[in-house]
């Protein structure tokens, strides 16, 4: 275990992105978690129509990464709009 993951604080993130539906939507926003050595302990997909709304939640990651995280979601083609919060 790298020593910046271990001095990081039993914290989890949340990450609600709101994207278009189908294709490989989720296949490409859960692709880069595990770059940043996150720790996904959930993932929850619901779909209505032409848009869908996943909830990611991750451990194992500091305040800079997860910020990170959320621009390289922001930047994936359908996505309409990420928010990420930590608990």
């Amino acid at each position: 275990m790298s020593d910046e993951k271990a001095s990081l604080p039993e914290r989890k993130w949340l990450f609600v992105v709101e994207m278009a539906a189908g294709g490989d939507a989720l296949l490409r926003a859960l692709a880069p978690f595990p770059v940043q050595g996150a720790d996904v302990q959930r993932v929850d997909l619901h779909t209505e129509g032409p848009t869908a709304r996943l909830e990611i939640e991750t451990a194992g990651l500091g305040a800079h990464r997860a910020e990170h995280l959320r621009a390289r979601l922001q930047a994936l083609a359908g996505v309409r709009s990420v928010a990420c919060g930590w608990r």
